[in-house]
């Protein structure tokens, strides 16, 4: 057995590093030398970046893209990572699903309410009526817009440092808008700073 480390969270790119590996080894390639490249593994950009800003808020910068099944893995990241301050997620609507496709932002939307995240941040039209169907529990902030412009001017009011922010959503709602605002946000005193009264 092999033991081996990839620099990106997530039990989804954990399970594709030792599906790579596996096929490494039936090519014949030795688990030593598959593991030695397998740990350089960096993500694509904005596609399950972690990312530290100056401000000492973490995200996880997954705005390339979002399928149901991309979208469900970036949730468990967040949901199991290790987190001093509030958990965020800030999800875009998912597009090209089809007929269904407000079931699929309904499935979403739950799973972040059963995470129990402290903020659920809701960008696009889908998401936005698929939350009048999800009642999520009363401590759970939610907040909505029709775009990512508009979001990005509304989530810094509800962050903090020392937060855990998943930013991902389909290419063409242009989530990395929010991923600059989060960036460039200034705390006086990250200590100090607090936005409780926005839960009030």
């Amino acid at each position: 057995m092999v033991k081996f480390v990839i620099s990106s969270p997530g039990l989804h790119l954990a399970i594709n590093a030792c599906a790579a590996a596996a096929v490494a080894s039936a090519l014949g390639v030795p688990l030593a030398l598959a593991s030695k490249s397998l740990s350089r593994f960096r993500p694509v950009h904005r596609r399950s970046e972690l990312e530290v800003a100056e401000n000492g808020i973490t995200i996880i910068n997954d705005v390339y893209n979002a399928s149901p099944a991309s979208t469900q893995a970036a949730i468990d990241l967040l949901r199991n990572i290790d987190c001093k301050g509030k958990r965020v997620a800030i999800l875009g609507d998912m597009l090209e699903l089809g007929p269904t496709e407000i079931n699929f932002h309904e499935l979403m939307l739950q799973s972040c309410c059963d995470a129990h995240f402290d903020v659920i941040a809701l960008v696009g039209t889908r998401f936005i009526r698929a939350a009048e169907s999800i009642d999520c529990a009363r401590e759970i902030k939610v907040v909505c817009t029709t775009d990512a412009r508009q979001m990005a001017s509304n989530i810094t009011n509800y962050l903090n440092s020392g937060d855990f922010i998943l930013v991902k959503g389909s290419r063409q709602i242009g989530m990395e808008v929010i991923v600059d605002a989060i960036k460039s946000i200034h705390f006086d005193s990250p200590l100090c700073h607090s936005v409780m009264s926005k839960y009030d």
